[in-house]
């Protein structure tokens, strides 16, 4: 089980605590967990999304059995491979999940690397062939791009609005100072824009205005392939409008699960 890391914020006076086997949030010395920037936008309805994927994960393991084998087949043969066909979906969650979390973890490595002037991490032998295929990805961007990495897993908290997250780096990219967030999912979804968008009101908050834009940095854990998704600062605003909306969703909902 991984430690409690306390991050001491807007000049010492404000000590957050993140936990992170849960990633969850926390002030020191509260039972009481903060709204994460991910619980707030995970709040938006992907059911139109997610149904029809899982939907045809199950029918794609159901028809790949009917093809390898011949019929009838009795109650005892067919009831497991449906059961099997049920969490088909929730079995590639878990897989792209760790693939995911190995590139965020590397380009976490990578980047805190590059801020202190040591030696960069070298990709495991033994990785994954998808996951190399994401660092790779990550690293194209990086050497096509004049990169000048100023923070990597910041931790930021909203005191007006009382919300904390992980930004996944804040970099000068190309002359402009930018907000940045590693995606390993299959695309790029409106949520990630009000996550980046909610990144920067708690970072700001703090610091004061910086961010020319934000960018969502798809890596294609298949081909290798980064595709930037950039936003700009007025973009970054008025996504944040959004956000904030989400934020008071995930207050009231717990407001009501305690009546």
């Amino acid at each position: 089980m991984a430690e409690k890391i306390v991050e001491r914020l807007y000049g010492g006076s404000v000590a957050v605590e993140f936990l992170p086997d849960s990633h969850r949030y926390r002030l020191e010395g509260s039972r009481e967990y903060l709204p994460s920037v991910t619980a707030c936008t995970g709040i938006l309805d992907k059911s139109r999304f997610l149904i029809p994927w899982a939907v045809g994960l199950a029918e794609k393991h159901v028809r790949s059995f009917l093809e390898s084998n011949t019929g009838p087949f009795s109650r005892e043969e067919i009831v497991p491979v449906l059961e099997e066909a049920i969490r088909q979906h929730q079995l590639k969650k878990e897989d792209a999940a760790s693939v995911g979390g190995s590139v965020h973890a590397y380009a976490e490595a990578f980047a805190l690397a590059v801020i202190a002037r040591s030696e960069v991490p070298q990709i495991p032998e033994d990785a994954d062939e998808r996951v190399r295929a994401g660092v790779n990805a990550f690293l194209n961007w990086f050497v096509s791009n004049d990169v000048k990495f100023v923070h990597a897993e910041k931790l930021v908290y909203s005191q007006s609005h009382g919300f904390a997250g992980l930004i996944d780096a804040v970099a000068d990219v190309n002359g402009k100072r930018m907000l940045i967030d590693y995606k390993t999912s299959k695309g790029v979804y409106t949520e990630m824009r009000y996550q980046i968008a909610g990144y920067r009101i708690a970072f700001e908050e703090e610091h004061g205005d910086q961010f020319d834009g934000g960018v969502i940095l798809h890596f294609d854990k298949e081909s290798g392939v980064c595709t930037p998704h950039e936003y700009s600062r007025e973009e970054l605003m008025e996504d944040g409008q959004a956000f904030l909306a989400c934020l008071a969703l995930k207050k009231r909902e717990k407001v009501l699960a305690k009546a």
